[in-house]
Parts: structure tokens; C-alpha cells; sequence
């Protein structure tokens, strides 16, 4: 069963929705963090490498409404039609693009440069060094000169118990103490239970990359990039860095 689970996860999660309902409210705050880091300037061009089911189009649909432009990409056809269909029920369709791609295979020769490219929990599940650079090599390709790049990526430290702590505590700060008890005893143990604890179990095999801070800037480096910003997020349990490409 592990190894139709771990196949499956994604695809089955993204089309059921499961993914969107599962979700821990730290991962959502993540996602804040995010868009936090971003260029205040209006009209920006943003790329979404491994888009999921578009939840980041959640968090951007007001930056979209105003100007921005996004394109979404992921290797799953599931994720490409959740994230279209997040997009028509945002009513921000129009300035929203998704297809399917492998990040560590070329992108399309007339994919326009973007001046942002996030990659939110996307990189960490190709498991080896070499994969992670191709990949790091295509996004630098499709930044402008001067573009940022913001990729989250799990750490050592990712806990499943501190994970869904921290997302009671932000359930009961934004939407009150009721919301919080329902979260906790009838969707964060299934949270924990089919999604985090998987996750943890790939981190801790080597199966998909966690990273110490030191690893994170030293792989960044070696793709040439230079680190303006490196912060700790999802309750200690990933780590969250802005990069500029060096000169």
C-alpha cells in the first residue's frame, strides 16, 4: 500500500480536494509569508513552479485583480485543472495561466521571463542533488535579469505534532476559539494522519530533501544565487529564502 500511496498522493489529493480541506493553517500561513516577500509594484509577472491545485492563488487573488500576472506550472494534470478551476471561482481567470510541465525538464522556448518565481514545497520531493540543480537551472532561466526567487522548503526540524500545533493556535487567532475546536479534533488529526505524518516519514527515509540552513544556502550557491533573505516557517519546520541570481 506505501507504494500506491506515495504514487497516488498528489494526483488523488489534488482532484478530491482533499489537499485544500487537509491543509494545516501553518501551511496557509507559509503562504502569507510568501506573498510578504514580494515586490510592492503593481503588474508583476509571477510563475507558481509546482502550483498544486493553485492554494496560492488564494493569497495573490487581490495582487491579480490589480495587475499581476500568473502562471502556474505542475507535473500533475490534476493540479493544472484544480488550479484553472480556483481560478474561474477567484473570478480572476483572465490573468491566470497553468499548463503541465516537469521542472527538470526544459521549459517551452517562449515561456516569457517572469520577475518573480515562487516554488512553494515543490523542489524537496526531487530527491537527489543533481535533479534539485537542473531544476534551479531551469527557473534561472526564466528570471528576468533582475527577478526573485522564493522557494519554501522543508527542514530537519519538520515535526507533525508541532505543525498541527501551531495551526490550532492560528485557527484560534484568526477565526476564534469554536473554529479552532472543530479544526482540532475533526480535520487536523486526519491532517496529521494521512498527510504530515507521510511527509515526515519521506523526509526521514531521504526520499525527499530536508535541509539544515546551511544546506539551503550552500545548494542555492552552487545553482548562483545569492540569499537575501532566509527565514524559518511551518513551525520550525522548513525554511523560506528569497534569492536574487548573482551578477
Amino acid at each position: 500500500m506505501g507504494n500506491f500511496y506515495s504514487k497516488r498522493y498528489w494526483s488523488v489529493g489534488f482532484q478530491s480536494r482533499l489537499y485544500d480541506r487537509l491543509s494545516p493553517e501553518s501551511y496557509f500561513e507559509s503562504m502569507r509569508r510568501v506573498v510578504a516577500q514580494l515586490p510592492k509594484e503593481k503588474f508583476l509577472s509571477l510563475l507558481d513552479a509546482g502550483c498544486g491545485s493553485g492554494l496560492l492563488l488564494n493569497f495573490l487573488q487581490e495582487a491579480i485583480r490589480e495587475g499581476m500576472d500568473y502562471t502556474g506550472i505542475d507535473l500533475l494534470e490534476s493540479g493544472v485543472g484544480q488550479t484553472l478551476l480556483r481560478a474561474q471561482e477567484l473570478g480572476i481567470a483572465d490573468r491566470v495561466s497553468c499548463f503541465q510541465s516537469d521542472l527538470t525538464s526544459p521549459l517551452p522556448a517562449n515561456t516569457e521571463k517572469f520577475d518573480v518565481v515562487v516554488g512553494h514545497f515543490s523542489l524537496y520531493t526531487l530527491a537527489t542533488d543533481e535533479l534539485r540543480q537542473v531544476a534551479l537551472k531551469n527557473l534561472s532561466t526564466l528570471l528576468k535579469s533582475k527577478g526573485l526567487l522564493v522557494l519554501v522548503n522543508p527542514s530537519i526540524g519538520y515535526d507533525a505534532d508541532l505543525i498541527v500545533d501551531q495551526s490550532i493556535q492560528l485557527v484560534r487567532e484568526r477565526y476564534g476559539f469554536f473554529s479552532s475546536l472543530v479544526k482540532q479534533y475533526f480535520i487536523f488529526p486526519f491532517t496529521k494522519l494521512i498527510g504530515l505524518r507521510f511527509i515526515q516519514k519521506q523526509l526521514n527515509s531521504k526520499s525527499w530533501k530536508a535541509y539544515t540552513r546551511e544546506e539551503f544556502s550552500r545548494e542555492m550557491e552552487h545553482a548562483g544565487f545569492k540569499a537575501l533573505h532566509v527565514e524559518e516557517v511551518y513551525a520550525g519546520g522548513a525554511f523560506l529564502g528569497c534569492f536574487v541570481r548573482n551578477q
